[in-house]
């Protein structure tokens, strides 16, 4: 026998052992690929509900935060947003037990809070044996019992604070001649009908007499009320609503108080009277700087500053504006408020642009446009621009 053919022999004998080999591991491996075919589409189906309880609470969560400010059901806004969302095979996974009304900020994440404080909710869901919704297994149940529980979690939010809250510091000139009342209400800024209609929770929080003295007695009851001590701050929460401040001015009376009971009365050879006007800002954020429209009235100045010293009048850090006829160069602030800084506004109680004699301060069209009449300065907002109050999930 030649070479060749006993070469050949062995090839054939090897040939015919590895056709066995192979159909023997086939068949032990059968189990093991198979196993591993299960696992994966049930991993899969696993995935894709963990995925559509998610979206189903993220859209409930969303859904139940937008009613915070609208004194709105949240409990009964999300269970219909999931009864709407999710297949009946979900069923309770989300109970009223399930979704929380809390506060959140970034620091401290959520914390349970049913207080007019609250800005956030949370809405959990939970598919599994506990309650009567499990995942249906497709294969592994063929080898393993163990059920898989799965849980979501969603938590939406408005960013905290992104309104002006009462002020650091707020001074009336005492030394004008004129009575001044400063009052802050909020105005829907994408509202429509008059201005009028659309400024609400107007609110008294100073005036420029001196401390104690009571301007309904000396007003003989023309002025209605004092300021209170501890005015409530309104909180102009809704979307398109900002704070916005009025000027009340009377003329002339502060000094002259007889004015009050005789507008007729003659000061200084001259009868000034004691006309009235109300100086509205009815403020606008653009790109989240505010705009003012005063009907043309040049009375207010503005100014952003980095620290409360650089907003305070007279201190070696202050960049606020000083000095008389300023109409040119009075400022007006193009940057956004936005957290850690403060916001300076000071108001000219007598606009410039009057017609009239402007001899003396007791004539219609003086002013000495110094910006410095009124003067408040507001800590910017702690989270988020000025305004930024549109809901959005956190966690």
């Amino acid at each position: 026998m030649s070479i060749e053919q006993r070469l050949g022999g062995v090839l054939r004998r090897l040939r015919a052992g590895r056709q066995g080999a192979t159909a023997t591991i086939f068949a032990l491996a059968m189990p093991v690929m198979t196993g591993g075919l299960a696992l994966g589409i049930d991993f899969s189906l696993y995935n894709m509900v963990h995925n559509r309880m998610q979206t189903a609470v993220d859209g409930a969560a969303l859904a139940a935060a937008a009613q915070i400010e609208k004194g709105g059901d949240i409990t009964t806004t999300a269970l219909n947003f999931l009864a709407a969302d999710t297949p009946a095979a979900f069923g309770n996974m989300t109970t009223a037990g399930d979704i929380t009304l809390g506060i959140y900020d970034n620091e401290n994440g959520f914390r349970p809070d049913s207080s007019s404080n609250a800005n956030a909710v949370r809405v959990r869901g939970e598919r599994s044996p506990a309650r009567g919704n499990p995942v249906n297994q497709l294969f592994t149940a063929l080898f393993v019992d163990d059920v898989k529980t799965i849980s979501v979690e969603a938590i939406a939010a408005r960013p905290v604070n992104v309104f002006y809250q009462p002020p650091e510091s707020k001074s009336l000139d005492p030394e004008a001649g004129d009575y001044n009342e400063l009052y802050v209400y909020c105005f829907d800024s994408k509202g429509s009908g008059s201005p009028e209609s659309r400024r609400t929770q107007m609110t008294l929080v100073s005036n420029n007499l001196p401390a104690g003295q009571d301007i309904v007695q000396i007003s003989g009851g023309r002025i209605s009320a004092n300021p209170p001590a501890n005015p409530v701050w309104p909180r102009c929460t809704q979307e398109g609503q900002t704070l916005s401040i009025r000027l009340r001015n009377v003329r002339h009376v502060k000094a002259n108080p007889v004015l009050w009971a005789n507008p007729a009365a003659t000061i200084s050879g001259v009868q000034p009277g004691r006309p009235e006007y109300n100086y509205y800002t009815d403020t606008l954020l653009e790109d989240w700087v505010e705009r003012f429209d005063l009907q043309g009235f040049n009375i207010l100045e503005t100014v952003r500053c980095d620290s409360l010293a650089q907003c305070t009048p007279g201190t070696s850090s202050s960049i606020l504006p000083s000095g008389r006829n300023r109409q040119a160069t009075r400022r007006r602030e193009t940057q956004p408020c936005e957290p850690n800084k403060y916001m300076y506004f000071g108001f000219e109680d007598r606009p410039p642009g009057q017609t009239g004699a402007n001899a003396n301060w007791l004539q219609p069209a003086w002013t000495d446009t110094d910006y410095d009449d009124i003067r408040i300065v507001m800590r910017c907002p702690a989270s988020g621009r000025l305004g930024d109050a549109y809901v959005r999930l956190v966690g």
